[in-house]
């Protein structure tokens, strides 16, 4: 086997897009691109070579320049192999090590597509796959295990919710549980549209992520960010900005020709019954409407209230940011947002959909509602076995570990003084 210390572009491309279990948006050339725009000093495609010249392993390699100490290098989602060839992981180990001292870095970190064991629903190991003898395998090459972290502590998120999208979308929709399928239904009753966003309309995504950030205690990114994740991505055609949007003064018309439609069913019907059920239904339309006036005065061209972006890559899509604002929670916006994105996504020819993390202590975290509502869409509980470092300059490690912890809690106690 030989290592290629620069791989082609279109050659890792390839390679990355149609490897058949370890394909990842964060190993493409595109997320190398967007990465030297955001922090990256640099970023390298190394791969290996088998004895028939073909690429047999590749790894996006992420060079991060901390102030004040030497660079390490990060491999998003890990190193795109076969897992379970020990010798070709052992071999590709080794030279990436390598390659790293060569360009001066201390460690490499690597957090792999991979997922530890089969689990529950609650979380529990249940009957299926184990993979913690890779652990173990990877730590006796060297690497350090980072540890079984429960939230959103390390770089990629351990837990997530994978949806099998290889069924009939009839077989997709019955795996909802709660009131999913009923919500999506109810959405259709106003006036509204699940439409496809572009460049422009990141500033909608921002605010809808804001939004959902403030309401669910956590910080996210900038709009600059997004927007530069948008423009980098779409120029492959891997992004898709889903946005739910309602009109409350179209609504209030598809509601008064309800309420007149009711009024005239009234005259004909004769049994006490279905007159009554008639009757008490008139009272919840006009109700309705009287809501959906005050919306239309306050947004009469019409409202933005839910905004998704999806990576689409090789056979899998990611849902990696979604916001929603709960003004009109009324008409289930949200939910049909979510429902047309999974489909869209089976439709782009994607397998599976990544809703890209949730937590593995929901009971005892913040974000215990985001889990639950993810759930519901009925995809499979997934635990990854974590985030490795393999080091590859003792010295310049053991100092950024014990000086960086130091110097970041003396900024903290700066910027107390300071306000």
């Amino acid at each position: 086997m030989e290592f290629i210390r620069n791989v082609g572009i279109q050659e890792f491309e390839n390679f990355v897009r149609n490897h058949p279990t370890k394909s990842h948006f964060m190993q493409s050339p595109a997320w190398g691109e967007l990465s030297l725009k955001e922090d990256a000093s640099a970023v390298y495609y190394v791969g290996m070579k088998n004895d028939e010249g073909a690429l047999c392993a590749t790894a996006l390699l992420i060079a991060k320049k901390p102030t004040g100490f030497k660079p390490y290098l990060y491999c998003p989602r890990g190193y795109v192999l076969d897992y379970s060839d020990k010798e070709l992981l052992a071999s590709f180990s080794k030279e990436v090590a390598a390659f790293a001292k060569s360009v001066g870095a201390m460690f490499i970190t690597i957090d792999p597509d991979v997922e530890r064991w089969s689990i529950d629903e609650h979380g529990k190991p249940c009957e299926g796959f184990d993979n913690n003898d890779l652990i173990a395998y990877l730590k006796k090459l060297g690497y350090q295990h980072n540890g079984y972290t429960m939230r959103f502590e390390g770089r990629q998120p351990r837990f997530t919710f994978r949806i099998d999208l290889d069924r009939e979308i009839k077989a997709i929709e019955k795996s909802f549980t709660g009131n999913v399928m009923k919500n999506v239904k109810k959405s259709n009753n106003y006036a509204s549209e699940v439409r496809i966003g572009g460049s422009d309309d990141v500033r909608i995504l921002h605010e809808m992520l804001v939004l959902t950030g403030e309401r669910d205690n956590f910080t996210d990114y900038s709009l600059e960010y997004y927007q530069t994740f948008y423009d980098t991505l779409s120029k492959y055609d891997m992004t898709t900005i889903y946005l739910g949007y309602t009109y409350p003064a179209e609504t209030v018309k598809k509601l008064e020709a309800s309420l007149e439609e009711l009024l005239a069913q009234r005259e004909k019907i004769k049994k006490p019954g279905p007159l009554k059920e008639n009757m008490e239904r008139e009272p919840k339309i006009r109700r309705e409407i009287e809501l959906f006036k005050s919306y239309a005065e306050k947004y009469p061209e019409g409202v933005c209230l839910s905004a998704h972006l999806v990576v689409n890559y090789g056979d899998k899509a990611w849902a990696v940011h979604a916001g929603s604002t709960l003004e009109l929670s009324e008409t289930f916006l949200n939910n049909r947002v979510y429902h047309d994105k999974i489909i869209a996504s089976k439709e782009k020819g994607a397998k599976i959909l990544d809703q890209f993390g949730t937590v593995g202590d929901w009971e005892n975290s913040n974000l215990k509602s985001l889990h639950e509502f993810k759930k519901q869409f009925g995809g499979r509980y997934v635990e990854f076995i974590g985030e490795f470092n393999l080091i590859t300059d003792k010295k310049a490690y053991f100092m950024y570990k014990t000086i960086r912890p130091m110097y970041r809690k003396l900024l903290k106690v700066v910027r107390k003084i300071k306000k």
